[in-house]
């Protein structure tokens, strides 16, 4: 395995990061488009069925002077979307299957939509933070906490992951802390260090990947999202590595952490900047490489683009005087399209962007 030493972060790194001209230069070429935009709305999820079609959920304001907020449903391709029926609540999390078994999930009701009509049920368990379906799995992330931003001494990550196995929803014992989910694989941490677990089809198993290197004393690390390459099999994963740094107030400094490659063979790279981000996602790009957006600083949303030789930074365009977050990616399957969702912080302002190849 090759390790290559960082400066004083004592980072592991698997590849050369391009300065703002060569960034400025994929820019031009692969770019993310805004694709709908509507200031009455702010939208949460997102997913996309095997033959295109483009679900979000959020909410709506029905009129300007109004505080009242009325749960929303659309549902689209390439840049035109309409309202379609919902399950009758808010929905917060969505997930496929196919394109006539779709899944969304509220806060103590969760629904199947079957082609023609949803199917709604309750929610017993805790609150729903990720839903992934792969294959013939449902898997829910349960009552999963984020490292905060100042830091806090004595954090102890946590988070429940349920299978929905027939019509139960069971807990399945895990390794490690699941964070985030993509094909058979689970990225998260074990006993404050970043780790990966493996499914077999019956229990989940450790994977077991490198160390991250201790550059500082008090050092913990966590990955928060993972992607797999369909054709690869290739590994990308994000997460963070954070220390003390605060004297008494225990703050915490802290940097982005990239994971990429195959089992037995793992390359790290830990980067300055955007520095902890507690909750960044990760969705693969259809061509060997990965997606990862997170909160940038003074407003919207920024992403490194994790290629096959190299990570370059961008940022999500948005509508003049708006800053929009993105707060769910998804990819269709076999296919290079990605979609985004989000809205502006006040919650007025929803966009969805798309990047094709």
């Amino acid at each position: 395995m090759r390790i290559l030493f960082r400066g004083i972060a004592a980072a592991v790194a698997f590849s050369v990061t391009a300065g703002p001209a060569a960034a400025h230069a994929e820019a031009a070429a692969d770019q993310w488009s805004v694709v709908h935009a509507d200031r009455r709305d702010s939208y949460d999820a997102v997913t996309v069925t095997p033959g295109g079609g483009v679900w979000v959920a959020g909410t709506r304001r029905p009129d300007s002077g109004s505080s009242r907020t009325d749960s929303l449903l659309l549902k689209g391709g390439r840049s035109t979307f309409k309202r379609v029926a919902g399950p009758g609540f808010r929905v917060k999390l969505l997930a496929s299957a196919s394109d006539t078994r779709i899944w969304a999930f509220g806060a103590s009701r969760y629904a199947r939509w079957n082609g023609k009509r949803w199917q709604v049920k309750r929610w017993p368990y805790g609150r729903m933070d990720r839903a992934y379906s792969s294959g013939s799995n449902l898997w829910v992330i349960e009552n999963s906490n984020a490292f905060p931003a100042a830091g806090k001494a004595g954090w102890k990550a946590r988070s429940t992951l349920r299978r929905l196995t027939g019509s139960m929803w069971r807990k399945v014992s895990t390794p490690i802390v699941v964070k985030g989910l993509d094909a058979a694989w689970a990225a998260g941490s074990a006993r404050g260090a970043a780790a990966l677990a493996h499914w077999t089809g019956k229990v989940w198993r450790v994977v077991p990947i490198p160390a991250v290197p201790t550059a500082h004393p008090g050092q913990i690390s966590e990955l928060t999202d993972i992607a797999i390459d369909g054709e690869t099999g290739r590994v990308m994963a994000v997460g963070w590595v954070a220390w003390p740094c605060g004297g008494a107030k225990h703050g915490f400094c802290g940097e982005t952490l990239l994971l990429s490659g195959y089992a037995g063979h793992w390359n790290f790279e830990a980067r300055p900047e955007p520095g902890i981000q507690p909750r960044a996602q990760a969705e693969p790009d259809g061509r060997g490489g990965a997606w990862v957006v997170y909160d940038a600083k003074g407003g919207g949303s920024g992403y490194l683009h994790i290629g096959t030789e190299s990570v370059e930074p961008g940022a999500f365009p948005a509508p003049p005087n708006l800053k929009a977050s993105v707060r769910d990616l998804a990819i269709q399957p076999e296919s290079g399209s990605i979609w985004a969702v989000g809205a502006a912080p006040s919650g007025r302002g929803g966009v969805i962007w798309a990047h094709r190849p």
